[in-house]
């Protein structure tokens, strides 16, 4: 029995242009609108060189020929102050970045966690009709110019940059993997360096601190969320060199080196295979996917000295006989099997987070005890349980997890499997380790701590400042590393080969007309930014010129 055809596909087949149609090469109508555009997104935490990257990037792709541009978002939110009340401090420093956090803040409140991003959009649809006018979006054989000109697109968007996951996530849903999202990150000790060298009066360090604060993760949707929206990015980059303003500095050099690579990388203008402590991350991002935790998936994976990947761990409930649920041990194999023997939290009649359960029961106790002494009244109980639970430190309680720690689960199996070798190695974990963890990394003689995601609970480096540094200079100390490279999210995809050789011999594309591995249908792209437009419409918001670097 054939399938009945849709009321689109009947419509499309009685039209007059049905015959037209018919003679489109499916295949080759789908490759002719692939656009070798690239959007890239920064995203860092205040004081990272985000600036020196955009300057970086733009010399990195002169080579391939490409044509960049810059979209400020503080630009945006300058030009826009003023629609929600706010007022842009030119100087001093502080007060300038300060009124533009607000501005941003409200801006976002008023019109969507997302509105900059859509001005960004907007921003780039309206270039790309100007530069290049209206792409057709008939068929191919509408004419060669039409393919001609999406593949001569060579330009690439820099936005400086995104502070907000909604903001992520609209650029994601709009240009698919044509975005690429740059995670720049310094250490504390060099950020407030460069807010000092920026500033061009003196800021005080509580001054610094409170905006590297403020900056990371406000306790609002609308605000900030650097710390949040960071591990979602798709490259790394750590710059542990301070910027002095010069081209020829050793932090400009190290953004140049870095950046090389990544493009050589997604042009496949060179091979280049992964770095060891790319595929031990990665290793620890498959591995998180193993964890059925209610609070959050966490991976780590443990190498040798050398680099030798020795085990791998999640954070999941441990099971009689060794091993944790969901993984069948020797001893356990049969109970590990049967989904009704599996006794974690997500498991049973009433499913539940076993720590929030205990926190929720401290916060009672010390409600009731408040009351019992009379210090407070009755009826104010519910009010001190939500204070207790949202504005203390017991929110931060991490000990009555049921749950073995990712960390301590690649350990102990390094321990099975490698004995001695562990000793000297390094750990690469998805987030940053709580301070129960660090403890134990440091006893098995781990040297180096290799992370993405930041941790507001851990205290590690607080309880732990004899062991633990998050400094990079020389020191016996372990060292906490923010991680440096391709991120497990786009690991296959970027390290998979393409066409190597010809006839047996290396035959890359130079690099002046090499094609990015990241293109997508221009078929779509416009089309979703309309969309974006439309809403616009009704807005007044405004957006400047860009020029072309």
């Amino acid at each position: 029995m054939s399938a009945q055809p849709t009321a689109v596909v009947a419509e499309l087949r009685d039209s007059p242009a049905s015959n037209e149609l018919r003679q489109v090469d499916s295949t080759k109508e789908v490759r002719g609108s692939l656009t070798p555009e690239i959007v890239i997104a920064l995203c860092g935490p205040i004081g990272s060189p985000l600036h020196e990257v955009a300057t970086q990037i733009s010399s990195a792709l002169v080579p391939f020929d490409y044509k960049t541009e810059q979209i400020r978002l503080s630009s945006i939110i300058s030009l826009n102050a003023g629609d929600v009340g706010k007022i842009i401090f030119p100087k001093p420093r502080l007060k300038q970045i300060n009124s533009l956090i607000e501005a941003g803040d409200a801006l976002r409140e008023k019109y969507g966690h997302d509105i900059l991003a859509k001005v960004a959009i907007a921003k780039i649809s309206g270039d790309r009709a100007q530069g290049y006018g209206e792409f057709d979006d008939k068929a191919a054989e509408s004419g060669v110019a039409e393919s001609k000109k999406i593949n001569n697109q060579r330009i690439c968007h820099i936005i400086n940059s995104i502070k907000n996951e909604s903001e992520l996530e609209l650029l994601r849903l709009v240009y698919g993997n044509a975005l690429v999202a740059i995670g720049v990150f310094s250490p504390l000790d060099i950020r407030r360096h460069n807010l000092q060298n920026a500033a061009q009066e003196a800021m005080s360090s509580d001054d610094i601190d409170t905006l590297i604060d403020t900056d990371s993760g406000e306790e609002f949707a609308h605000g900030q969320s650097v710390r949040d929206t960071f591990p979602r990015c798709d490259f790394f980059l750590r710059v542990d060199q301070p910027v002095s303003g010069s081209t020829e500095s050793d932090a400009a050099g190290q953004i140049a080196k870095k950046l090389r690579r990544l493009f050589g990388l997604i042009f496949r203008t060179s091979i280049s295979t992964p770095l060891p402590e790319e595929t031990a991350m990665y290793a620890a991002a498959s591995a998180a996917r193993n964890s059925a935790c209610l609070s959050r998936q966490v991976g780590a994976s443990v190498t040798s000295r050398s680099g030798e990947l020795l085990a791998v761990g999640w954070n999941d409930v441990p099971q009689a006989g060794g091993g944790l649920y969901g993984k069948p041990s020797l001893e356990a194999t049969s109970a590990a099997l049967d989904p009704s023997a599996d006794r974690r939290c997500f498991a049973g009649e009433n499913p539940r987070c076993r720590n929030d359960e205990e926190k929720l029961g401290i916060a009672g106790k010390v409600a009731d005890l408040l009351i019992k002494e009379g210090l407070v009244a009755k009826d104010h109980r519910d009010r001190i349980l939500t204070a207790i639970s949202k504005d203390s430190r017991v929110k931060d309680l991490i000990e009555f997890s049921r749950a073995v720690h990712a960390e301590m689960h690649a350990i102990l199996g390094a321990g099975r499997i490698a004995g001695d070798r562990l000793v000297g190695g390094m750990i690469f974990v998805t987030t940053y380790p709580c301070h129960s963890c660090a403890r134990h990394i440091v006893a098995a003689g781990i040297t180096e701590i290799h992370y993405i995601e930041p941790y507001r609970k851990s205290m590690a480096t607080k309880l732990h400042s004899d062991s633990l540094t998050e400094g990079v200079g020389p020191d016996m100390r372990v060292k906490l590393i923010q991680f440096d490279g391709v991120a497990p999210r786009r690991f296959i995809e970027i390290f998979e080969a393409g066409k190597r050789k010809d006839r047996g011999v290396l035959d890359l594309s130079l690099r002046d007309a090499a094609i990015p591995s990241t293109r997508v249908s221009l078929k779509a792209i416009p089309r979703l930014e309309e969309a974006v437009i439309a809403e616009l419409e009704n807005k007044t918001l405004k957006y400047v010129p860009l020029a072309s670097t």
